[in-house]
């Protein structure tokens, strides 16, 4: 069975690059474009972990995390994934309910570190 992950960013430059990423890593990915759409795709789908962009228009990352913790049952390890790559920066994500942060560009081995931590 193929690990689903969902991936959320308003760039779709910065989905396709983490898609391909993580369907390297023969994950199963899902996008959405919007905190909004994360929600709604939360509410029918099940995912394995998600990786949630921060700066977003309409509802950013951490207002998102903040929503999805709202839902009933939900337990999905969420991965900040963030260009803001300044000192104490995983620290401050992790403060703020998120599971795990990667700065971007993306660090494939890192990647690959953080997904075996939450999955097996």
């Amino acid at each position: 069975m193929n690990l689903k992950t969902l991936v959320v960013d308003d760039s779709l430059i910065n989905l396709r690059v983490a898609q391909k990423l993580l369907e390297h890593l023969n994950l199963e990915v899902d996008t959405a474009f919007s905190g909004k759409e994360c929600l709604e795709k939360v509410k029918s789908n099940s995912y394995d972990i998600i990786f949630m962009d921060i700066m977003m228009p309409e509802m950013d990352g951490v207002q998102t995390l903040e929503n999805l913790k709202l839902i009933d049952g939900f337990s999905t390890p969420v991965v900040a994934l963030t260009a803001d790559a300044t000192t104490g920066a995983k620290e401050k994500y992790i403060n703020l309910g998120f599971n795990n942060y990667i700065a971007k560009p993306i660090d494939l081995d890192l990647l690959e570190n953080i997904i075996k931590k939450f999955l097996n």
